[in-house]
């Protein structure tokens, strides 16, 4: 293992240090009894989090498996959605939702399984008058799969599909990685600076964003995964112990990229889709009284 290995996170709050003031993102916390919200607005390109300029919102949940804790993330992922898109002074009626992911891989397969999910409605707008679905937007949906699957750049299919539908916004939606064992599958994140296709299990790809697709993005990430470095990090740092060396034996003898799920990720994958899947679906078609 090469030296200087760092822990990997997809989450904005999971590098804030607490009740130090910044100068370069702003960061609110609310909690209730059953979810906690971290927003943060990332003020310059460069800051203490590594993250892109821009707005980021976590839902977290410890109670994922409670039903009513769930309604609870639906209604604060709708209204952060809501929030976003009045941030970033838009207005979308036409919208290409993106599942990433590969849906045979179960810690990988929430993009495609919440796309399949959303309720579609462009081959309705094309064959019928707009009048009759009033409360809709005009939705497509795209599932690309992975590179192991098609042979192409996930970038390459959407930038295609964007360009021949002509979306007024992208909402893509992929599994990612948190640092905090204690988050995985438990903690929704929403941004307005893009996504990286394949980054939960460290295999990077093209970015999408508004500077490479040229359309305004939203993307939706759920914790499924965490590292064996994040693992072994998390357990020498709660042991109040000098952990730099052994740390550094670490590197040497353990494959720390290695990705792991926990064995309960099957039954919370369903309540992850309803999640955010319903969330999304408010979001798009806010009026529609059968949805």
């Amino acid at each position: 293992m090469k030296k200087g290995y760092t822990v990997r996170s997809d989450f904005a709050d999971e590098f804030i240090t607490k009740d130090i003031h910044s100068k370069t993102y702003e960061h609110v916390e609310k909690v209730n009894d059953y979810i906690q919200m971290n927003t943060i607005h990332v003020l310059s390109d460069e800051n203490e989090l590594g993250k892109a300029k821009g707005d980021y919102v976590s839902i977290e949940s410890q109670s994922i498996n409670d039903r009513i804790a769930r309604e609870y993330m639906i209604e604060a992922l709708y209204e952060s959605l809501i929030d976003m898109q009045m941030k970033m002074n838009l207005e979308p009626h036409k919208i290409l939702v993106v599942g990433l992911g590969n849906r045979f891989i179960t810690s990988d397969a929430l993009g495609p399984r919440v796309a399949s999910n959303v309720l579609v409605t462009s081959h309705l707008y094309r064959l019928q008058s707009t009048k009759k679905w009033k409360g809709t937007k005009n939705v497509a949906v795209l599932q690309p799969g992975v590179m192991g699957q098609t042979g192409l750049e996930t970038f390459t299919i959407i930038k295609s599909v964007a360009e021949a539908f002509e979306p007024d916004l992208i909402v893509a939606i992929d599994a990612l990685a948190t640092r905090n064992i204690a988050r995985i599958n438990r903690v929704v994140q929403i941004n307005n600076t893009g996504i990286q296709p394949g980054s939960g299990v460290g295999n990077h790809r093209h970015a999408l964003s508004y500077e490479t697709l040229k359309v305004p993005l939203i993307a939706i990430g759920v914790a499924t995964v965490t590292s064996i470095g994040a693992i072994l990090t998390e357990a020498l740092e709660n042991s109040g112990i000098d952990s730099k060396e052994l740390f550094e034996h670490f590197q040497e003898t353990t494959r720390l990229e290695l990705v792991v799920t926990p064995k309960s990720m099957d039954d919370e994958l369903k309540h992850l889709v309803y999640v955010v899947s319903q969330g999304l679906n408010r979001f798009l078609h806010p009026d529609f009284v059968n949805l």
